[in-house]
């Protein structure tokens, strides 16, 4: 997708919460009952949400859960939401394959404790590593030489 495109786009705050809830969930449901394929599909989700491809599942049925509850729309930008889906997915990938073992618990831990900051108060640490670090880098690096 094009640079210019991404700083256009705008998602529901509302529905990336829910989001996040439903992440939190199969995440917790994957490890504590050593089930990889729900861990799969989380990493799956967080694939198609990084790369914008198509709605991912786990969006869709956001979308329709705040439908339903009639919940105002709170537009926000989606380049550091997509940045943040990005570093979900490498995480989410390491929790899947290392889903019975220590690491993989423990790397658990730390996507639940994030999508729950996410989901609960509307925390996005991903946003934050994308503003503070990584856009001033873009900044730096796209700056015209004079």
């Amino acid at each position: 997708m094009e640079k210019s495109k991404i700083k256009t786009i705008y998602v529901d705050e509302n529905v990336i919460s829910i989001v996040a809830y439903q992440v939190v969930l199969l995440t917790i449901f994957g490890l504590h009952f050593q089930q990889q394929w729900l861990l799969y599909c989380v990493v799956i989700d967080f694939l198609i949400r990084a790369t914008g491809i198509f709605t991912s599942p786990l969006f869709f049925v956001a979308k329709k859960i705040s439908e339903f509850l009639y919940l105002e729309k709170k537009l926000v930008f989606a380049g550091p939401k997509r940045f943040a889906a990005s570093l979900g997915l490498l995480l989410s990938l390491l929790i899947a394959v290392y889903y019975d073992s220590q690491v993989g618990i423990f790397l658990g831990i730390f996507l639940i404790v994030l999508a729950s900051v996410e989901s609960v108060f509307r925390v996005c640490v991903g946003c934050y590593i994308y503003n503070y670090l990584v856009l001033p880098l873009l900044k730096k690096i796209n700056r015209p030489k004079n």
